[in-house]
């Protein structure tokens, strides 16, 4: 008989994930989020930044898990700290003073204050997720998984993030997400 969550209908996709998360992030835990979903997510720090910001990080399941679709395809990159919905209140005033308004920001491609994020319901309210990839990219078994490859791709929109803020790399570069 069947289970009805992902990690319960394909055990070998399951201890893939594992595997490759403890390979590649053996700092990153895992456990079941307590809303009643039976979403699985893993939960640690990065810094991609050397001397830079510490990420805590949770990569969320979502129940249609190994299925990428939508942004970010099946795992959603959730920063707990530093929050993305606080970086993006700093940078929007300073966006909006260069492009003029707020629709000149949301043309550029800047429409919550940062490249590459996505607003979406979780919990009570709503929080914004790194938009990882196109879910084409996304890998399942093997030597990469989909939890690890969309933390790798987070960990490389996070240094661009940080570069962008500190005035290292331009809006052009940023956007355009050649990373």
């Amino acid at each position: 008989m069947a289970g009805y969550y992902w990690y319960q209908n394909d055990p070998q996709l399951y201890q893939a994930e594992v595997m490759a998360m403890q390979k590649f992030f053996p700092q990153f835990k895992i456990a079941q989020l307590q809303d009643g979903s039976g979403r699985l997510y893993w939960r640690g720090k990065v810094q991609p930044v050397p001397g830079g910001t510490v990420w805590d990080v949770m990569l969320i399941y979502r129940n249609d898990h190994p299925k990428a679709q939508g942004y970010g395809g099946s795992v959603q990159i959730l920063p707990v700290s530093p929050r993305l919905k606080d970086i993006a209140k700093q940078t929007m005033p300073l966006l909006e003073q260069t492009y003029g308004s707020y629709d000149a920001c949301v043309k550029r491609g800047f429409g919550l204050g940062l490249p590459h994020i996505y607003r979406e319901g979780f919990g009570r309210e709503d929080e914004y997720f790194i938009c990882t990839a196109d879910p084409k990219y996304f890998k399942a078994g093997q030597t990469s998984t989909s939890a690890a490859t969309a933390l790798s791709w987070a960990c490389k929109w996070m240094l661009l993030c940080e570069m962008w803020i500190n005035g290292e790399i331009s809006d052009d570069v940023a956007l355009e997400g050649n990373y």
